[in-house]
């Protein structure tokens, strides 16, 4: 995504009351005991699967001019929710929507606005929403909440809870301030909920103009109500870490971020941490100490990634590329198209690259994707579809993994 470059100040918060006040960062702890420096479990599998797509897909975002930013979490069963931002023209990034479906995707329910752009004396809008379903069946609403003025005081992280599935919500939490955007979320088997989010930084000489951009991470050990202060998770110094998304691997195997590594030929990278590590070493995930790498075989350029895995193990990876389309006369990342890559149990060696869209108009784009895993062998895949006018639409097409012997 491109970002106004401004300024960036970051200021972290109490962790015991709901957060409206500030105070800068605390000096860092120095008896604080980091985890010992650590590598994933071996896994040099190239999985034989490949993702075969429908050829239908169906509208699911509701009418308006522009809607975006589709994420679906299964509730139970086969109850699933959707949330994404929307608006009029002008306004495009402003209001959060809920669909709730009770048939795995088939159909939904009519649009709910559970986020309203009504403070217009002090936010532009809200925006890049994440949903997570908590063990407990509580819902957890991360957002943008996009200041006026556009700059680093006013904007800020907000979270809010449903403990009714979804039929009424609390009053949002501010939860980090700062220029930061596009939050993903995961709960741990432990009940930890760890929150991941961009936050832009200043300008610098290495990033040769643009702004440096690092991922924090913020924490709940009480269902969404209070949370720690931030924590870097990964930084690059000269490039804009972001776009983070959180899985928690299947069989003990750690936790991995997909981020999209802008100013770099590959994209995304995966970062990874064991469940004992949880994020707390000294130093971040590098190439050097085996905690970075770039997932896919044949390395290619990829944005907003997303991730999931199926119960067998295979993890499915989906991003946003100009990868063979010529956009001579429609340049930018709404003319996007996706690839889907299918990796091995430590979201490693990700391969089998697959076009939901071969036949996607050069005047057309397919952007901001995520990934709903609907059973044993297939997914959903959610873009948002960038029409001709610069109108946009979420769109949910499926699609079915196919195992072969190697």
């Amino acid at each position: 995504m491109k970002k106004l470059i401004l300024h960036s100040i970051i200021l972290t918060f109490s962790t015991c009351i709901c957060l409206t006040s500030c105070r800068q960062a605390p000096e860092k702890n120095t008896n604080f005991q980091f985890a010992k420096d650590d590598l994933p479990r071996i896994d040099d599998t190239i999985r034989n699967a490949r993702i075969i797509w429908d050829k239908s897909e169906k509208k699911v975002s509701h009418e308006e001019y522009f809607a975006e930013y589709g994420r679906a979490r299964r509730y139970n069963g086969d109850t699933v929710f959707m949330v994404y931002h929307f608006g009029p023209k002008g306004h495009e990034w402003d209001n959060i929507a809920l669909r709730k479906s009770f048939d795995n995707g088939q159909s939904w329910t009519k649009e709910e606005i559970i986020v309203k752009d009504d403070q217009q004396d002090r936010y532009s809008g809200f925006s890049t929403p994440d949903l997570l379903v908590l063990k407990n069946k509580w819902l957890l609403l991360a957002y943008t909440g996009r200041g006026i003025p556009d700059d680093s005081v006013h904007n800020n992280l907000q979270v809010r809870i449903s403990k009714d599935a979804g039929e009424s919500w609390s009053k949002p939490s501010i939860v980090a301030l700062g220029r930061s955007w596009e939050p993903g979320m995961t709960q741990l088997p432990s009940g930890e909920i760890q929150l991941f989010f961009s936050n832009e930084l200043v300008s610098t000489k290495a990033a040769k103009g643009r702004h440096e951009q690092k991922v924090l991470l913020i924490r709940s050990k009480d269902n969404g109500t209070t949370w720690s202060s931030p924590q870097m998770v990964a930084f690059t110094p000269g490039r804009r870490d972001g776009m983070p998304v959180p899985l928690v691997l299947k069989d003990n195997k750690g936790i991995i971020i997909p981020v999209e590594a802008v100013e770099n030929m590959t994209s995304p990278e995966i970062i990874w941490t064991s469940m004992e590590a949880n994020w707390n070493y000294a130093t971040v995930g590098t190439k050097d100490n085996g905690r970075r790498w770039i997932g896919s075989v044949d390395p290619v350029w990829g944005g907003a990634p997303n991730v999931v895995q199926f119960p067998s193990g295979e993890t499915v990876i989906s991003m946003q590329t100009e990868l063979g389309r010529k956009l001579d006369r429609y340049k930018g990342w709404k003319k996007n198209s996706v690839v889907v890559m299918v990796g091995n149990s430590m979201a490693k060696n990700f391969g089998n690259l697959s076009f939901p869209y071969p036949d996607l108009p050069i005047n057309e784009g397919r952007y901001f994707c995520s990934l709903f895993v609907l059973d044993k062998d297939r997914l959903a895949l959610l873009t948002t579809r960038n029409y001709p006018d610069s109108s946009s639409a979420v769109f949910w097409k499926e699609g079915r993994v196919v195992r072969e012997q190697p």
